[in-house]
């Protein structure tokens, strides 16, 4: 069976309310019932970590469609990976996994009345940008997450209290824009 990895932090992994839940990999699932739909998000992650574990949580698999979903906690001042090595990081996944097989996501949009001081918006935009450059310059798809965010009405009602990880809207968000990314891709593929 063909497969789908979510390959990212926290938000990937779907948690809400102080646990792990299937909310991501469930609601890419219904949208793909031909695929096998493994998550391999883990809470906490940096793309440094995302390099010790992309062989047993990602290149064993042979999978179709790989999502990249990291940044939020590598621009975090407790964690801080520089942008240069966030960038070096990113296109060493990317070069590992295949280009031809991944979708790029940018970091999301974090409530700067709760985090300006360990994830300020500047700092959110410049990883931003790095991921938008990678996807220019390595022709591959960007979902802009964060640009989906910040277009909303109120963007907050994407995340939970804590201003930082996704709400049952922002999982909903987060699944169409992976799922129009994959079928896209596959739309491409079979011309």
């Amino acid at each position: 069976m063909k497969k789908i990895i979510l390959f990212g932090d926290s938000i990937t992994a779907g948690y809400a309310e102080g646990e792990i839940t299937r909310i991501l990999t469930d609601g890419i699932q219904q949208s793909f019932p031909q695929f096998e739909v493994i998550n391999a998000g883990i809470p906490g992650d940096t793309t440094e970590e995302a390099l010790q574990r992309v062989t047993e949580h990602v290149l064993r698999y042979k999978a179709r469609w790989v999502t990249l979903f990291f940044g939020i906690n590598d621009l975090a001042t407790q964690h801080l990976v520089t942008q240069k090595e966030f960038q070096q990081n990113m296109t060493q996944l990317v070069t590992q996994i295949g280009r031809q097989k991944i979708l790029l996501l940018t970091p999301p949009w974090a409530d700067p009345l709760l985090h300006q001081e360990d994830r300020p918006i500047e700092r959110i935009q410049a990883y931003r940008e790095i991921i938008l450059k990678i996807g220019a310059e390595m022709d591959i798809p960007v979902l802009d997450v964060f640009q989906k965010m910040i277009q909303a009405e109120v963007p907050k009602q994407f995340l939970q209290v804590d201003g930082l990880h996704f709400s049952k809207k922002g999982y909903e968000l987060l699944t169409q824009l992976i799922s129009a990314g994959i079928k896209k891709k596959e739309s491409d593929l079979h011309g």
